[in-house]
């Protein structure tokens, strides 16, 4: 199958890498393209089955109706792709529907419970869940120096989304834990790539919080899981089915905090390995960007 992706290709971190990867790894004929120039778009869409349009927020190619417009006049299925929430959130949901690639001839986004509202806006919208890229199985190395903390959270702390819970989460567990506790994605404290396989190679529990909708999670969950860290993450409505269970992470429900710190304190190294070892095969065996191409192959060519 021959796909032309757009995406970051330039952004070595950037999880539209790892989906790229992952369709090369498929046998797929996949040319990546950053957004900024559509000419090698066009010019690449004749002849392809597939136009994978990933989008990047503020990063639409200039000319996007035209694009799908060449697709179409050539019989190329196109979709649209983001792992982003839009629903619930003020400063998203103004967008739905406003950028071309929302008329893609399908849309896959990690928003799985509002199925009814992207209708209504005349979307054709496919849940998707987020997942891993293939090199992040591998372990990082466990650097205790570096990394002192038993207990991590990774990730900033801005407004929108993640609201207040997320620094309701942060101050819960300076309190508890103290200089036990270590927060990693503050302005001076940036972990990326290989670091935060490290990390999460040498931290006893990564916490982490959610958006409290139903069927959404961030990629943090595969990712973490994938990196072979135990992970303490609320229970959202549709974990269970995607195999995220308590056999897999320290679930616990949002803003109860007091009873996460206990299991926390309370479980053993062998069963936070043993939990660690599930969500990493949870993770090879049903969250990888491949499964996700799967997903997408058969949702639009049956």
């Amino acid at each position: 199958m021959r796909v032309v992706q757009i995406g970051l290709p330039d952004l070595d971190r950037s999880w539209k890498n790892d989906l790229a990867s992952a369709g090369r790894r498929l046998g797929w004929d996949l040319c990546h393209f950053p957004p900024h120039d559509p000419s090698p778009i066009l010019k690449a869409l004749p002849g392809a089955d597939l136009l994978l349009w990933v989008h990047t927020p503020g990063k639409a190619p200039p000319h996007g109706d035209r694009i799908l417009a060449r697709a179409r006049a050539h019989g190329v299925a196109t979709v649209g792709l983001h792992l982003d929430l839009y629903w619930t959130r003020p400063n998203r949901e103004p967008e739905i529907g406003r950028d071309p690639w929302w008329r893609c001839d399908h849309v896959f986004t990690a928003d799985g419970g509002h199925q009814k509202e992207f209708a209504a806006r005349g979307i054709r919208h496919h849940w998707l869940p987020a997942a891993a890229g293939r090199r992040w199985l591998t372990p990082g190395t466990v650097d205790r120096a570096r990394w002192p903390e038993p207990i991590v959270f990774v990730g900033t702390c801005s407004q929108g989304a993640h609201r207040d819970h997320r620094r309701r989460l942060i101050t819960w567990a300076k309190g508890r834990w103290g200089d036990r506790f270590g927060w990693y994605g503050s302005p001076r404290r940036r972990v990326w790539g290989e670091d935060l396989s490290s990390l999460y190679a040498t931290a006893r529990v990564v916490l982490a919080d959610s958006v409290p909708v139903p069927r959404y999670w961030s990629d943090r969950v595969p990712l973490t899981l994938a990196r072979g860290a135990p992970l303490a993450h609320p229970m959202i409505e549709g974990m269970p089915e995607q195999g995220y269970t308590r056999d897999v992470i320290l679930g616990y429900q949002v803003g109860e905090f007091e009873p996460l710190g206990d299991l926390i304190d309370s479980i053993t190294d062998r069963e936070l390995a043993d939990r660690a070892a599930a969500g990493r095969v949870l993770v090879e065996e049903q969250h990888m960007w491949e499964h996700r191409l799967r997903e997408i192959e058969r949702t639009v060519f049956g």
